[in-house]
């Protein structure tokens, strides 16, 4: 009966070990598209941010405040994004898989709101972009 009990309670254990590591895989995977989904966007709000600034150094618009806003918020959603990857650490050495899990979900929610504020961004740099072509 002892020996039935400790082999169950073995398989228990290893089970949820395993379990949480592909807990940690599947947090730090989640992390990684979100991430590579952003890296995606950043060609856009480079290109962007370049045609405005020739909008506004030509003096080619009317409304060059609107052109100069939207410039900080292409910069600052990129500046967010770089301050975000200077600081992740993905392979959290040392930590127990709960602490990873735990991390890598935190991150999944910074790295959605820079995913959030990157698209608004862009969404809000193109009208304007499509709106000045029109003129």
């Amino acid at each position: 009966m002892k020996k039935t009990l400790l082999i169950l309670f073995a398989c228990s254990f290893l089970f949820a070990c395993s379990n949480k590591k592909a807990e940690k895989s599947a947090a730090m995977d989640d992390v990684m598209k979100v991430h590579e989904k952003v890296m995606e966007v950043d060609g856009k709000v480079i290109a962007n941010r370049m045609k405005l600034d020739t909008l506004i150094k030509t003096n080619a618009v009317a409304a060059k405040d609107s052109a100069v806003i939207l410039s900080k918020k292409l910069s600052a959603a990129e500046d967010a994004m770089e301050n975000w990857m200077h600081k992740f650490d993905y392979e959290q050495k040392g930590k127990s898989d709960a602490d990873v899990i735990s991390y890598m979900n935190d991150q999944k929610k910074l790295i959605l709101g820079i995913d959030a504020q990157l698209n608004a961004a862009v969404a809000e740099s193109d009208a304007y972009l499509k709106k000045t072509k029109a003129k």
